[in-house]
């Protein structure tokens, strides 16, 4: 007979760390430090937001990508990887993922070019 352990409980803020991280590995996701004034004042992405009942979850994560990134690309591999991920470090049955592109910056290492010559 199995010897009875107790349960496992994963807080949203634990998910939600895991989430922004696994979508900021996806290659054409924007890093965080990236673009915009939001960024500057701490309001960034990946942002993500939940739904969940027990060890099911819904989850909605919005990205900013770098030019000139496919956001049907980047997009779909966020899906991917977030779905896998949580479901073999956080145990989560993910029903759906749900990406949106919210920004597209410039590549953090290529300098504006002048527009004025």
């Amino acid at each position: 007979m199995a010897d009875p352990r107790g349960t496992l409980t994963i807080a949203d803020r634990a998910l939600t760390r895991i989430t922004r991280q696994v979508a900021l590995d996806v290659p054409g996701v924007a890093p965080e430090d990236a673009g915009t004034v939001e960024r500057t004042l701490g309001r960034g992405y990946p942002r993500v937001h939940w739904q969940r009942a027990g060890d099911r979850a819904r989850v909605e994560v919005e990205v900013a990508i770098t030019w000139p990134a496919s956001a049907t690309t980047v997009t779909r591999a966020v899906q991917e990887a977030v779905h896998r991920e949580l479901g073999r470090l956080a145990d989560q049955d993910v029903l759906a993922v749900s990406v949106a592109v919210r920004d597209v910056v410039r590549p953090t290492a290529a300098p504006p070019r002048a527009r004025v010559r």
